[in-house]
């Protein structure tokens, strides 16, 4: 026995030395117990022939194993083949589902609940008998969170077993973080593209076995790239997440009652961006698909409340719907994104169901794109020019620059055609600077050859006025054209200016101090506050149309326009009425002190030539 002691020594000491305890030490670790045991039994079977290990022997060489239990940070059990616990190491690891502190000669009955002991008992008996490592893994639920362990079970010594047990529970909460998000928008927390198709998917299966209908919304929010580049990707982020807060809301499932539709979780997605899918399952008809359409509008309009910024947005909404708009998952996804493009030429801010004329439109869409990049090195635009009367002298004070489209193929194609295509694709960049210098190419060569001037009102896109080098171009073009500034006018959108207004406020006042004059057009149909529209350098305040058309029909519309007329003057500005086409309507609007007027009753927009016509020489 002599001979026996030493031997094991060496044995345990080198397998301490070949065990990295900093990292995965399972496989050295499984190797080198296994391969030391093994040695062990040999040795021991050799000398059980001639010698006995003595008492205090066997009690240094059980330490001398325990050394090798102490390198490593898993708890580890040592089991005989009837589950009775030889030894123990609790580690380094949590010891959550630990009841008792002394766990030597208990049974594994003691120390697990019957679900974990049964695996324990079959691990051991399979290793017992095989001869082989047994992984299983195995959960806990203590003080109201779960702890997740990995176990490795192998034979060491005659039927007796060895089971490691590491804690995993970081390494499961990641790889389930992991499984979220590959499910999941990362921003919102909403179900992304790939699970809500997946849902999509199994919603068409249940309505083709129960001969039901769903419908598909496409949601987009109306101008957020213009928010996201003039605020900043944080604020965009933030909106989002305030929508997506709200389409859940407006889709809660206490709600499916009052309107006959059936939500769930999944109901609503984020494809990326700023669009959205809502899932409509067992609809029983348009009448409840509008309600909800509806609400959802409703709430994507109200204002958001971002740090300092007010932000005013809305949303189109697009509708397919099983089977009719079709019966697989990307056909309705197509026709309802087909129809809130739809929705958004039909000035935004609404819902529109799919129709197969749609895809018509689409292919003109692209067609229209398609030719517009070519138009202006092709010399296809061109401006009309509609005067402006004052109402008191009767005499052409001022006109407004529209740019027209005579398609070599198609003759003249309509602005609400390509102007949005322009604006969506960018190409508005260009094609404005080209508008501001035809304009004052046009207004210069009018003044050289004698006739009175005028101001040349053009319009000014929203993205134009987020070009930081805008005054710079102005002021380029005036001097290349040799065009009075005060004869060159500028008319914004109140959408143009209010989702950033103090960014708006500093580019207009460098854009005001070259001598321009600003008008705000459309007037009364936007989100304007009255503390931001002082603020602005305004000369003038243009009444939208849809106020002249029924002013002496409709009352509201009548004190609206005699309101509007009296907060401008009383900011110091002039009141242009777009649209006159009636001779009452331009006695009321001379009645209630307008200065100026602009509609067919006068003239139509009509070419340079032509303008020609109507100016006065000097």
């Amino acid at each position: 026995m002599a001979e026996f002691y030493p031997l094991l020594k060496r044995q345990i000491s080198k397998l301490l030395k070949s065990i990295d305890t900093s990292a995965e030490p399972w496989p050295a670790f499984l190797d080198a117990v296994n391969h030391t045991y093994n040695k062990f039994d040999i040795d021991q079977r050799t000398l059980e022939n001639s010698l006995t290990l003595s008492a205090e022997e066997l009690v240094q060489a059980n330490d001398e194993m325990h050394a090798v239990f102490q390198a490593i940070p898993d708890q580890l059990f040592h089991f005989d083949h009837n589950g009775h616990i030889i030894s123990y190491k609790s580690g380094t690891s949590s010891q959550h589902y630990l009841t008792q502190t002394r766990l030597i000669n208990k049974l594994v009955d003691d120390v697990f609940n019957k679900e974990i002991v049964q695996r324990f008992r079959n691990a051991i008996t399979e290793v017992v008998n095989s001869v082989s490592t047994l992984v299983f893994d195995f959960a806990v639920v203590h003080e109201r969170h779960v702890y997740y362990y990995e176990t490795r079970v192998m034979r060491v010594r005659g039927q007796q077993v060895v089971a490691l047990v590491r804690d995993i529970t970081a390494r499961k909460q990641a790889d389930e973080q992991i499984a979220f998000l590959a499910y999941h928008d990362n921003l919102t927390g909403l179900p992304n593209n790939r699970l809500f198709k997946d849902r999509l998917q199994q919603s068409i299966a249940h309505a083709q076995r129960n001969d039901a209908q769903l419908a598909v919304m496409f949601l987009d929010l109306d101008r957020f790239k213009l928010i996201n580049d003039s605020m900043g990707h944080d604020v965009g982020d933030k909106l989002l997440q305030v929508i997506a807060d709200r389409l859940t809301e407006g889709t809660r499932r206490q709600d499916s009652v009052g309107i006959n539709i059936a939500f769930d979780a999944n109901s609503v997605a984020r494809l990326g961006g700023d669009e959205f899918t809502i899932l409509l399952e067992n609809v029983g008809g348009q009448l409840s698909i509008t309600t909800v359409a509806k609400r959802l509008i409703e709430l994507s309009a109200l204002p958001i409340h971002i740090d300092s910024h007010e932000i005013f947005t809305s949303a189109s909404i697009g509708i397919a719907l099983y089977p009719n708009d079709g019966t697989e998952v990307d056909s309705l996804l197509k026709n309802a994104d087909t129809a809130m493009y739809h929705a958004k030429k039909q000035g935004r801010n609404n819902y529109q169901f799919f129709d197969p004329s749609m895809n018509e439109a689409s292919v003109e869409q692209l067609a229209i794109e398609t030719s517009l990049r070519k138009a202006i090195e092709n010399n296809e635009l061109a401006l009309y020019y509609q005067p402006q009367i004052s109402i008191s002298t009767k005499q052409i004070v001022g006109m407004e620059a529209l740019l027209r489209w005579r398609h070599p193929g198609k003759g003249f194609i309509s602005p609400s055609a390509f102007i949005p295509v322009a604006e969506e694709t960018g190409m508005i960049i260009n094609i404005g600077e080209w508008v501001i210098r035809e304009a004052c190419k046009q207004g210069a060569d009018w003044t050289s050859r004698g006739f009175e001037p005028v101001v040349i009102s053009v319009n000014l896109s929203a993205k134009q006025l987020r070009e930081e080098r805008l005054n710079e171009i102005i002021a380029q073009i005036l001097v290349e054209t040799g065009m009075n500034p005060k004869y060159l006018g500028l008319e914004l959108t109140e959408s143009a200016i209010i989702l950033d207004p103090e960014r708006a406020l500093e580019r207009l006042k460098n854009i005001k101090s070259l001598g321009i004059k600003m008008s705000m057009d459309d007037f009364g149909t936007g989100y304007s506050s009255l503390s931001y529209l002082k603020k602005f350098p305004l000369d003038t305040l243009k009444i939208d149309q849809s106020f002249i058309h029924d002013l002496m029909t409709n009352n509201e519309d009548a004190s609206l326009v005699k309101a509007i007329i009296s907060m401008a003057h009383s900011l110091g500005m002039d009141v242009v009425a777009e649209g006159v086409e009636h001779q009452a309507q331009l006695d009321f609007l001379g009645e209630n002190n307008c200065d100026t007027i602009q509609g067919y009753l006068y003239s139509r927009p009509i070419p340079a030539n032509e303008m020609e016509k109507l100016l006065s020489k000097k």
